[in-house]
């Protein structure tokens, strides 16, 4: 069973006064997806408010934290959605069925939180944001139920695993050469190019966020877990969760993940699309991010690009990220013009 993480909390909505806001929702849940709870985190100043579902990457790294720390000023416009996929910190349960986390049943997971959230706030669509791995069950669910999303925005939209991950590898090595780094030199030429082991994959990411390419400003694992438990929503406690639902999501996901292929599996799209790429980022390749974002068919489709990041948009330049958010919003007629 899932559970919440004690001295954990979601503030309240209030006024100047410090009373609360009668029509906002600052609520912790959790709900019921493929049989499984998981936990749900939904704030908005005014629950008539757009839908906007935010859908993690990983696997099992929930961005819960980042998102409340840079991006929350969008609960201002939207009913904001922060949903922890199954085996992810608060939705990690050391004894689910591993073989239950597959890009169809979360993807399913994704479909049936869509619709609950739906029904309850009497919407018709979602405004749907994926972020590195989240990209890959947002896309799915956007070429299986078009009719629930209004607009899907792609943060670093995984294409072409395989083919990323050579980027990737090429790049830290001659970042690792440059630095005269021996012993990233010697890991990294002892895995070589993919296919990958998820141990192997995981020594290329080590590797890539270590010389800049997951966030410009070389952010340690221990600046990111400080700045996670900074907010009200997660604990010290809840680190031990979040590697162990990174650690087993990951191998669980990976078989499939490693040959995931975009071009193949979604030439087309019947919802418009907004893709964001990090002009830096070497997680995710931004090249074939630009090439999918060429030869994908869609209503409409536009590409952004944030000249200041890398892996993280959302987080490296969180004003021009939120500012995109809200404009394609009132392009859709979801919210009005200030």
């Amino acid at each position: 069973m899932a559970y919440f993480t004690a001295g954990t909390y979601t503030r309240p909505f209030i006024d100047a006064s410090g009373n609360l806001i009668p029509n906002a929702i600052a609520e912790e849940r959790s709900v019921m997806l493929g049989g499984v709870e998981q936990y749900v985190l939904m704030r908005g100043k005014n629950r008539q408010a757009p839908l906007l579902v935010f859908v993690h990457g990983g696997p099992g790294a929930s961005e819960t934290p980042f998102l409340r720390t840079h991006n929350a000023a969008l609960e201002e416009d939207f009913v904001v959605v922060y949903w922890e996929q199954r085996g992810a910190v608060h939705s990690y349960d050391p004894e689910s069925d591993l073989s239950k986390i597959t890009i169809d049943r979360l993807t399913k997971d994704l479909g049936e939180l869509i619709n609950v959230l739906l029904v309850e706030f009497g919407q018709e669509k979602v405004l749907l944001i994926g972020h590195s791995w989240g990209t890959v069950l947002a896309l799915e669910h956007v070429a299986a139920h078009p009719e629930t999303v209004a607009s899907y925005i792609a943060i670093s939209q995984t294409t072409n695993q395989a083919d990323s991950d050579k980027e990737g590898y090429e790049w830290a090595l001659a970042r690792a050469r440059e630095s005269e780094d021996e012993e990233a030199i010697q890991r990294l030429e002892a895995i070589g190019y993919p296919p990958y082991t998820i141990e192997q994959f995981i020594t290329q990411r080590r590797a890539v966020s270590q010389f800049g390419g997951t966030f410009m400003d070389g952010s340690s694992d221990l600046e990111l877990a400080f700045s996670m438990i900074r907010t009200d929503e997660f604990s010290w406690p809840d680190l031990i969760t979040f590697v162990q639902g990174t650690d087993s999501s990951g191998a669980a996901l990976w078989p499939e993940q490693k040959n995931y292929n975009a071009y193949q599996r979604h030439p087309s799209i019947d919802v418009p699309i907004v893709m964001v790429m990090g002009r830096h980022d070497k997680v995710i390749s931004p090249t074939l991010g630009k090439q999918y974002f060429k030869v994908l068919e869609a209503p409409e489709k536009e590409l952004i690009w944030f000249e200041n990041s890398a892996h993280g948009p959302p987080f490296e330049e969180p004003q021009k990220f939120n500012d995109l958010v809200r404009q394609t919003a009132r392009r859709l007629g979801l919210l009005k013009s200030p």
